[in-house]
């Protein structure tokens, strides 16, 4: 599967598809995702590509607050937006170095995948949108 969307988004990429930033609004509203208290989405680490498997979006958020209240956050906030809450590190996700807090849900045909960098009370949430 990871091949396959590699291959595609290559492919894409040679027939001059761009590849699209938030100028106007935000990924997180086209992911229609709240953002906690104290956060606030970085532009310049936006990227947003329609491939015809689904959209890929990828988003940034930082802000002054602890790691572990953005992952209770979204723990509460995604099941009432239609996520199914698939696994979290507590469960058995593998987080990628460097992250303190991991956490990955479905919903229709979109996996997204949240991953919590801490820095004493400050922190940064990487947010990756692709199908399953």
């Amino acid at each position: 599967m990871i091949k396959n969307l590699i291959f595609t988004f290559v492919a894409y990429l040679a027939l001059g598809v761009s590849i699209s930033s938030a100028q106007e609004g935000t990924m997180l509203n086209d992911l229609d995702l709240p953002l906690p208290a104290g956060l606030s989405e970085n532009n310049e680490g936006a990227m947003l590509f329609d491939s015809p498997d689904g959209r890929i979006i990828n988003a940034e958020a930082a802000g002054i607050i602890e790691g572990s209240r953005v992952f209770e956050y979204y723990k509460v906030v995604l099941p009432s937006l239609g996520w199914k809450l698939a696994k979290d590190h507590t469960s058995g996700l593998v987080c990628d170095v460097g992250v303190k807090y991991c956490l990955r849900a479905l919903r229709e045909k979109e996996d997204l995948l949240l991953s919590i960098h801490e820095n004493g009370d400050r922190s940064k949430i990487n947010y990756a949108l692709s199908p399953n």
